[in-house]
């Protein structure tokens, strides 16, 4: 259809010289994307952005111009074309910056499709958006100063300051306050050569423009002030240009927000200048009226921290004397003003506190009334102190109501009382571990220590369920004992106990879960859910003893009780207790068993101390005795072979982990050096978990970096647990060997008959004598000349046979440890 035209007018003749007229470029292209026609506009800006655009360009496809730019732009502007010739948009806009070397500009594409006798084209208009984008750019840089909380009151104040001289292109931005005649500069930007900074006093007949603006509190903006307002000009500061805003705090006229120029502008302030300039000092206003607002109610808290009110007999407030915020979340300090009780309260408090008030009034008597509140912190208690109020201010039946915060004493009272029953839990719990230990002392297996453990616990109400398990894999645990449970395999246990167990073991310390229900899936299968159905705090307490975790204590606490620190602490010692148990029963079990599991391990390139020396200097250690010390560390007894026995004690010295080394007897004919080697007590070792699961090192030999090793254990010793806490300590270790051996029985009376052997008869004459006489006890009975005159010999000869039969008794006793056979 073709428009109509009046005075036989052409539409061609009209529409032409029109589109020339508008402020955008201009351009027709057809259904393939080449341009038919463009506008003058569109012709003046490629010209005066040194592209040379004359109608022989006509017939130029857009499209392909487009897809040449090597922005994203060009190829977003080329599909949104194609789609509108296509009829697949019925309109495409796009926005793009279009910058050069020294500007920095802004356009809107549209594009439109029309049709003319069935032929498609596209209409495509870049209209220049350069001023809404700079004051766009303008409002978000204010916004990020206004919001910047880095930033301090004066230093958003300097940035809006001269963010606004740039903006508006001024020389000078002040903020002033008026105090009656004088006018006062609280913050300035200036030219740096101007006269002009924060502080300085001016009276504010002087600056009529300001004045102009105070008094009438409306924002003025002039472009020539001695053209536009004659009787604004002034000779002394010689305003020329001004824009400024009153800054009104509380009602009242503070100051102004300005900005101005000693020489007249080429171009008059616009609406949005005026506008930008109005915002700036109504946020100012603002800040300056909250801080104001926020020192008074410092101040006033400062004085009386409560909030108070007046209230009447039916529950509503009447006024609000301090600030509520600690009282409810409101949003300005008279929120609650009108309001009753119930409209603020749950009904349960609105009733108690509306009590408190009408027996207040009733009796005329101070009352006192406690109640909760859900704060955004969480909950929080107040006491509300009512008190009649006979003053005339008010209606007759009123009364002042504090409201004082008792959290912090409701928090310490609750503490106490945890900690009463905490106390009281430990004290109870410290008997009933006692109780344990005694118990526990006539046990001959591990089944009847688990079973003592798990039976004295629940019996003593102290615990609704006990058991105990050793790991079954990387992420379970396979039970072993329970009680307070009819039934306990592992595939009922949870995924999430399996996972506290095992944590346990893992970390070698007690683990608390404080509702078991929070670390298992609450589903309908069985083996997702705790075997505590309900709700309760769960420890699981690792059976440890030196390098070695025997299993895992698992105790579930009654409905709503809780595991302390103390309760924790204590368990801890029960699970050290209950570990040293198991490893007295192993070692029993290997000491008195006539058959033994001697097992034979490998470690190799072992990260142990002697094993990376004997690499080193291509030497041998074999241990003969570790003794423990009570400082923790670990005196070894080795022999060493292959080696030079100082560069060996020096490259010993020399590692971090050894304390001290020293030559305890020096190389003979048939017998190596012997060396003794402090090791400190965080040095692990396989040889001390072997010990803790009861077994006797019978030999370690370190050569050529691999460490060797073998001990016998108990006959019924769990050989797997064994080999996975080895090599806890040691990875890599391999098991070689293992057999059962035959020990030969041996008595007490056989020891003794030994040591007798061992002695010559006056040696056993001089160590009978010295212990009948009271030689050993402390203080001595008798003194070593006694001795000798009773024996009719030397005191040196004494000493001697002393010696000797101290020798051959305690080489008996050590040698016993691991043999009782005669030593060579």
């Amino acid at each position: 259809m073709v428009p109509s035209v009046v005075d036989g007018h052409g539409v061609p003749a009209l529409y032409g010289p029109a589109i020339d007229t508008l402020p955008l470029m201009f351009a027709i292209v057809d259904d393939s994307g080449v341009i038919l026609s463009t506008n003058e506009t569109w012709d003046e800006f490629g010209r005066a952005n040194g592209v040379e655009v004359t109608p022989n360009t006509l017939g130029l496809n857009y499209l392909d111009i487009a897809d040449m730019a090597d922005d994203v732009t060009g190829h977003q502007a080329a599909d949104g074309i194609r789609a509108v010739l296509a009829g697949e948009r019925s309109v495409f806009e796009l926005e793009y910056p279009c910058h050069t070397p020294s500007t920095k500009q802004w356009f809107r594409l549209y594009v439109a499709p029309f049709t003319i006798d069935g032929a498609t084209y596209a209409s495509i208009a870049h209209i220049d958006i350069t001023e809404r984008k700079q004051r766009e750019s303008t409002l978000e840089a204010a916004y990020d100063i206004c919001t910047d909380a880095d930033r301090t009151f004066t230093g958003q104040l300097d940035a809006l300051l001269e963010l606004g001289r740039e903006t508006l292109g001024t020389s000078f931005g002040t903020l002033s306050q008026v105090h009656g005649d004088e006018y006062v500069f609280e913050a300035v930007t200036a030219p740096g050569t101007a006269d002009l900074e924060a502080g300085r006093t001016a009276s504010i007949e002087d600056l009529p423009n300001c004045r102009h603006v105070v008094e009438h509190r409306e924002p003025l903006a002039l472009r020539d002030v001695e053209a536009e307002a004659p009787d604004l000009a002034d000779p002394e500061w010689g305003i020329a240009n001004y824009i400024g805003a009153p800054v009104v705090v509380d009602g009242a006229v503070y100051g102004t927000f300005c900005f101005y120029g000693l020489e007249p502008r080429a171009t008059a302030f616009t609406q949005w200048d005026l506008t930008f300039v109005r915002l700036l000092s109504d946020w100012v206003g603002y800040e300056l009226e909250r801080q104001r607002h926020t020192e008074q109610r410092n101040a006033l808290n400062t004085a009386l921290p409560d909030p108070s009110f007046i209230i009447d007999a039916e529950g509503r407030v009447l006024d609000c004397l301090s600030d509520p915020e600690s009282l409810v979340t409101v949003g300005e300090t008279d929120t609650l003003v009108g309001q009753t009780l119930h409209e603020t309260f749950s009904d349960a408090t609105a009733d108690s506190l509306l009590a408190a008030v009408r027996s207040a009034l009733r009796t005329g008597l101070f009352q006192s009334v406690e109640y909760t509140l859900q704060a955004p912190d969480g909950e929080r208690w107040f006491e509300a102190r009512v008190a009649p109020l006979e003053s005339r201010a008010y209606d007759l039946d009123t009364v002042i109501f504090v409201a004082r915060d008792i959290t912090v004493h409701k928090d310490r009272q609750a503490e106490l009382e945890r900690q009463r029953d905490e106390l009281r839990q430990a004290q109870r719990l410290n008997v009933l571990g006692r109780e344990i230990a005694k118990a526990l002392q006539d046990t001959q297996t591990r089944e009847e220590i688990e079973s003592a453990v798990c039976t004295h616990l629940t019996e003593s109400d102290l615990y609704r369920a006990v058991w105990t398990g050793v790991r079954g894999s990387a992420t379970t645990v396979t039970p072993s004992a329970a009680a307070g449970i009819d039934t306990v395999t592992r595939d009922r246990i949870s995924p999430g106990e399996h996972r506290l167990a095992t944590d346990a073991i893992d970390a070698g310390e007690v683990q608390v879960a404080e509702d078991i229900a929070d670390v298992s899936s609450q589903t309908e299968a069985g083996s997702a859910r705790p075997l505590v159905a309900d709700h309760s705090a769960v420890a699981a307490v690792p059976l440890t003893t030196g390098e070695t975790t025997y299993g895992v204590l698992m105790v579930y606490a009654p409905a709503d009780a809780t595991v302390g620190c103390r309760e924790s602490d204590i368990l801890a010692d029960l699970g050290r207790l209950i570990g040293l148990s198991v490893q007295r029963v192993h070692s029993q079990q290997s000491l008195l068993a006539a058959t033994t599991v001697e097992l034979e391990f490998l470690t190799p390139a072992a990260e142990d101390v002697f094993a990376d020396i004997s690499a080193a200097l291509d030497c041998s250690f074999t241990l003969e005795r570790r003794v423990p010390t009570s400082t923790g560390d670990c005196l070894h007894y080795v022999r060493v072979s292959g080696g030079d026995t100082d560069r060996v004690c020096q490259a010993l010295t020399e590692t971090p982990s050894v304390g001290s080394c020293a030559v305890v007897e020096t190389a003979a004919e048939s017998r190596a050096p012997l060396l003794e080697v402090a090791l400190d007590g965080i040095s692990a070792s396989p040889l001390d978990t072997l010990a803790d699961y009861g077994g006797v090192v019978t030999s370690a030999v370190a050569a050529d970096g691999d460490l060797r090793f073998a001990a016998e254990m108990a006959p019924d010793v769990s050989v797997r647990a064994v080999v996975e806490a080895v090599r806890e300590t040691a990875p890599g270790t391999e098991l070689r060997s293992k057999q059962y051996v035959d020990q030969p029985v041996s008595t007490a009376t056989d020891f003794q008959t030994r040591i007798r052997d061992r002695l010559t008869p006056k040696q056993a004459a001089a160590l009978k004598t010295a212990y009948a006489r009271g030689y050993y006890d402390w203080p001595r009975k008798s003194s070593a000349e006694e001795l000798a005159e009773t024996l009719d010999i030397s005191a040196p000869s004494l000493h001697y046979r002393l010696r000797k039969a101290h020798d051959a008794v305690i080489g008996a006793l050590f040698d016993a440890e691991t043999s009782f056979e005669e030593p060579d």
